[in-house]
């Protein structure tokens, strides 16, 4: 059966016996992969396999865990899996589900994919990455939709990403800091946005003139402390079909204060970035199946 698997459902399937059972008893990268070359052979090459743990690590639903600021590989148990999609949306009964932080993350997630993106979703940290934005928005080549799939039409299939960091904007200094963090974290993607969910006023000067500057895109939802209490919590939002989250998305007061400038990706060397290896390799391999495929960690295209 193993043979008519693709390789991330084969490393679903043999990682559960391979993997040490505790964070202390964890195995390096190397280790891993001659462990599974050793049940899968020598068909897929050493970038392809740590691709792929890339891409499990940040699925909560997995069974791969990475030690936390670490390389180690060990097997996640299940109090540290989360019946969520998404770790930063906690369910409705959670203390965290009213955050105004996951709130717009979870109403940038919608909002990207909404306007037909896909919405690739990084895993909330503690504190806040300034390796990895929060959102990367996928331009997909042309195609037509078929039987519910988003379908490839042309020769040249090629995609394009935005980089999205998102901030609750609650004084002029975080707006700085969050502008940034958003440069710093778009880096190597064509297109760099920062959506701000504007609780008070907005140095909207001071931004316009650093995204002239740098290039970055700043979009702002504008709700009041009101408004964003009475919104339905963030997993809420995440879980929405996609009429439901159209209309919210709609009748929230949106306004463009700079558009993102285009540039040239600028990709760092692979293996040496593994949060853009996830991505790339999902988009990649939607590529070259001519199709956008699911993918745990993102919303489907809507």
């Amino acid at each position: 059966m193993l043979h008519e698997m693709n390789l991330r459902d084969k490393l679903h399937e043999i990682l559960p016996s391979l993997l040490p059972k505790s964070e202390a008893e964890s195995i390096k990268g190397k280790e891993l992969i001659a462990r599974v070359r050793a049940v899968l052979g020598d068909d897929y090459s050493d970038q392809s396999l740590r691709s792929q743990f890339s891409f499990l690590v940040l699925d909560d639903l997995s069974c791969l865990a990475r030690v936390e600021n670490g390389q180690g590989y060990y097997l996640r148990s299940e109090e540290e899996a989360t019946s969520s999609l998404h770790r930063m949306f906690e369910a409705a009964s959670s203390p965290e589900a009213n955050d105004p932080y996951r709130k717009a993350l979870a109403l940038a997630v919608r909002l990207y994919d909404t306007a037909g993106l896909g919405a690739f979703v990084y895993p909330v940290e503690e504190d806040e990455s300034w390796a990895h934005p929060d959102v990367v928005a996928v331009h997909w080549p042309a195609g037509r939709w078929e039987d519910g799939a988003y379908i490839f039409e042309g020769d040249d299939l090629q995609a394009s990403y935005c980089s999205v960091c998102v901030a609750v904007a609650d004084s002029d200094e975080s707006c700085r800091r969050a502008f940034f963090r958003a440069l710093a974290c778009g880096g190597w993607s064509q297109q760099a946005e920062l959506l701000l969910l504007g609780i008070d006023e907005l140095p909207e000067e001071e931004l316009a003139q650093l995204a002239a500057r740098y290039g970055v895109g700043v979009r702002c939802i504008e709700l009041d402390q009101e408004i964003l209490d009475s919104l339905a919590a963030a997993d809420t939002i995440f879980r929405a079909s996609a009429t439901e989250a159209r209309a919210l998305i709609e009748q929230l007061p949106q306004r463009s204060i700079a558009a993102a400038r285009h540039k040239a990706m600028q990709l760092p060397q692979s293996g040496t970035r593994p949060d853009i290896d996830a991505l790339l390799g999902w988009a990649e391999s939607c590529l070259a199946k001519g199709r956008v495929e699911s993918y745990e960690l993102r919303v489907a295209v809507n």
